[in-house]
């Protein structure tokens, strides 16, 4: 005996819900997020005598190839009680900084760093594609910077190849909105390259972002994080 026509239509409106609500999922989580950025390992660096303590690190420093930007947000599908973070990155990072100083006494200033937003991706071309014209909307604003506000100290021992907590105070711009902040961020030189990395947590309201939500089925918390690594060379 065949079901009536209204049950077999709502089995079926079931098992595509069902379909889309799996789908959703896999288009926009990621199982398997990138790490946070973090220093190269220490066993990995040169010996001692090819890092900053043979060469004057005095003078300006560019970013190098190597790079990457990006952000790192909590989705969540529905209400399933399993969020998941979504990593999109960029190498195209541009930037420089000044670093003066001797005698054992250095600082870092006049630091400029632009991320491309247009070329952030993801795992998934659809929310790439999506932080077009929502989110980030990079169609509208496609570069990020970050300008910094007077001189960092340095530590004494800058070429010991030991990595250096510092923070950096400046003003940020995203979505084109600028913010002073603060960004905690860990350095360390090795054979002539300075790394960088770091992470901001943010509000996005503050910089006038709406958190993406595809249908109540794919939200976003109203917090991200920014994460960079910088690899920089004394420019000639």
């Amino acid at each position: 005996m065949k079901p009536p026509q209204g049950k077999a239509l709502a089995g079926t409106l079931a098992v595509l819900a069902v379909a889309g609500f799996g789908a959703g999922y896999l288009i926009f989580f990621t199982p398997e997020a990138p790490a946070p950025v973090r220093l190269k390992d220490p066993e990995d660096q040169e010996p001692t005598s090819s890092r900053a303590d043979q060469f004057d690190p005095v003078g300006r420093w560019a970013v190098q190839d190597g790079s990457e930007a990006g952000y790192r947000v909590r989705e969540k599908l529905a209400r399933l009680p399993a969020p998941s973070d979504a990593v999109g990155r960029t190498t195209k990072v541009t930037g420089d900084f000044i670093l003066s100083g001797g005698n054992g006494k250095f600082a870092v200033s006049d630091i400029n760093v632009e991320v491309d937003m247009t070329s952030l991706t993801s795992d998934s071309p659809r929310r790439d594609n999506a932080l077009r014209d929502r989110g980030l909307e990079t169609d509208r604003f496609p570069t990020a910077t970050f300008i910094s506000q007077g001189p960092v100290e340095l530590p004494e021992d800058i070429g010991s190849g030991e990595p250096m907590d510092l923070m950096l105070d400046g003003d940020l711009t995203i979505h084109g909105v600028t913010r002073q902040v603060s960004i905690p961020v860990e350095a360390q030189f090795d054979s002539g390259t300075i790394e960088v990395v770091g992470s901001l947590t943010i509000p996005m309201a503050d910089f006038g972002i709406e958190p993406p939500n595809v249908a109540n089925i794919v939200t976003v918390q109203p917090t991200g994080t920014l994460e960079f690594r910088l690899l920089l060379q004394k420019a000639v």
